[in-house]
């Protein structure tokens, strides 16, 4: 089989089928599943504005690029940019029908999908959303018509042989050379084409107009009126928007807060309407719960996203298979959650696996079955004896006798759960003869994890309904997210293998071998799934956590004061 899977994501993430049981938190707003869709549902008056805070600034608009792949940017531009397929808040995929008037599978030899554009689907200056669009992102995504594209992740369009459309425009019919369980995953952003080759070729008007550029036009219910960097995005409605609902709102603000701390009191104080904070704390649930007196309510939902802590394989200390694997080992990994998560949620479930979230197909506590997480650390010491390292003067000593350097342990800002969990991993492994440098700041993330800079780094993925298809970006060796090195060619095959099932069960199977093969590997260490909490001012309607990487941000056409 052709390998080509390379990134593979970016937002089918979190269609996992998740059902945690409401007794999971300790608090009572546990939205599940089959209450979330519909939870603030009504028909909003017509005006006034809403004020969303965000944690980072843009400093990259394009969010399928390497660059501005981050919540941030995917939360301010999905107002303007059009999907063909919307993840919802019950982890189901549902087809943008503002969009489109279908999405078929009309052929399974060869894998063949036909899309149909609305005849009055527009860009924000009237041209109308064409087989033209599809046809650019796909070239700037599938790695073969722009190499020099900076993107994230390929995320299938690689498996795509053939783009047509017909005489119309609005019929897109795509052809794949192989299989593709996750098709529904594509063109889940598109950009205006004929904008775009007005700014030079393929690469140059991805990685500088649509990147780098505020954007001044829209195919969504709004549109960019102004940007204060560091401070304020203004949209205002898009006057072309085509859509059956909305938009509501005169205005929709995201205010850049990047203290996620501050947020909830900007909230309190009536500065901002919603908050949505990467990483929910203690204080600030205990301090949601307490603002109903000011008709502030709140959300919580188990995300599809997890902490894991990722360790460099391709150089450094960490690229000695023993020392990964004694550092893993030393972890406790319980005791970790307990003062991360545990103080104010029951029961979360912690992540034994690096390809499948718990409860989902296919998922095994394989972390467990190898003693990584027990805090071990007579076992991590016998581990490294037995690979010639030496502990002396309560210094690491490697087989050839040298110190072995501090280790550089890198975690993005924003994120305060990541900052705790830095400091106890320290601790953990101090016992071994190794001491560390925290790493972190506003670029985090290109200065050490994009980089190759770092030894150890602590962030999050997001999964997804199709497993082998998150799994294709971090595992094979040129893959978007693979920081960690990992370079295995049968994790490769089986990947391919199950990306190319023709079910969700099937692909689960297949899928399962390479998880015991990666975990072995021993470059990503599994921690536990991150909850969401969404805060919020209760006269706004239609607002809903939607705990994936789209966030609330997924229905904004329908936001709206109660009147």
């Amino acid at each position: 089989m052709n390998i080509r899977l390379h990134g593979l994501t970016t937002i089918l993430s979190a269609l996992v089928v998740f059902t945690a049981p409401a007794a999971v938190l300790a608090q009572d707003n546990l939205v599940t599943g089959e209450s979330i869709t519909t939870v603030n549902s009504g028909t909003p008056g017509k005006g006034g504005e809403v004020t969303f805070t965000v944690t980072r600034d843009i400093t990259n608009w394009n969010v399928t690029s390497a660059l501005g792949n981050n919540a941030v940017v995917r939360t301010v531009t999905l107002p303007i940019v059009p999907s063909a397929f919307m993840v919802q808040p019950d982890f189901t995929l549902k087809m943008n029908t503002d969009l489109l008037e279908s999405a078929e599978l009309t052929s399974t030899d060869p894998q063949t999908v036909v899309y149909r554009i609305r005849e009055d689907a527009v860009w924000s200056d009237g041209v109308p959303i064409t087989g033209d669009d599809f046809i650019y992102f796909w070239k700037t995504q599938n790695r073969r018509d722009c190499p020099e594209c900076l993107i994230n992740a390929s995320d299938g369009h690689d498996f795509i042989e053939t783009l047509e459309q017909d005489e119309t425009g609005k019929v897109v019919t795509a052809t794949f050379s192989e299989p593709f369980v996750g098709w529904q995953g594509l063109f889940m952003f598109l950009y205006p084409a004929h904008l775009a080759e007005k700014h030079g070729d393929i690469a140059e008007s991805y990685n500088n107009f649509l990147s780098n550029e505020v954007p001044a036009w829209s195919g969504g219910p709004y549109m960019v009126e102004s940007f204060d960097p560091g401070q304020l995005v203004t949209l205002v409605p898009n006057p072309k928007w085509y859509g059956e609902k909305g938009p509501y709102l005169d205005k929709l603000k995201f205010r850049i807060i990047t203290d996620s701390t501050q947020q909830l009191t900007a909230l309190e104080n009536g500065e901002v309407d919603v908050i949505y904070p990467q990483g929910a704390t203690q204080d600030m649930v205990e301090q949601a719960a307490g603002l109903d007196y000011l008709g502030i309510d709140f959300q919580m939902n188990p995300s599809a996203n997890w902490y894991f802590m990722g360790l460099n394989s391709k150089a450094g200390p960490m690229s000695d298979i023993a020392l990964r694997k004694a550092v893993l080992t030393a972890i406790d990994a319980g005791d970790l959650k307990a003062k991360t998560a545990d103080p104010y949620l029951r029961n979360w479930p912690h992540m034994g696996s690096v390809m499948f979230l718990p409860n989902q197909a296919g998922y095994a506590d394989r972390r467990g079955a190898r003693g990584y997480g027990t805090g071990d650390v007579e076992k991590a010491k016998g581990i490294l004896s037995e690979a010639g390292y030496k502990l002396s003067g309560g210094s690491l000593l490697d087989p050839s006798g040298k110190p072995v350097s501090t280790l550089r342990l890198g975690f993005p800002p924003g994120y305060p759960a990541a900052n705790d969990m830095a400091r106890l991993i320290t601790g953990y492994i101090a016992p071994l003869g190794l001491k560390t440098d925290l790493l972190t700041g506003p670029n985090a993330t290109a200065d050490y994890l994009l980089s190759g800079n770092f030894d150890l780094y602590l962030s999050y993925f997001s999964q997804q309904v199709f497993p082998a298809v998150k799994a294709g970006q971090i595992f094979l060796r040129d893959a978007g997210q693979n920081y960690f090195g990992f370079n295995d060619p049968k994790i490769e095959e089986i990947i391919g293998k199950a990306a190319a099932a023709s079910s969700i069960e099937e692909s689960a199977a297949i899928l399962s071998e390479a998880d015991e093969l990666a975990m072995d590997y021993a470059a990503l260490f599994p921690i536990y799934q991150l909850p969401t909490a969404l805060i919020y001012k209760e006269a706004i309607l239609n607002l809903r956590d939607n705990p994936n990487q789209l966030g609330p941000a997924y229905n904004t056409a329908e936001w709206g004061l109660a009147e």
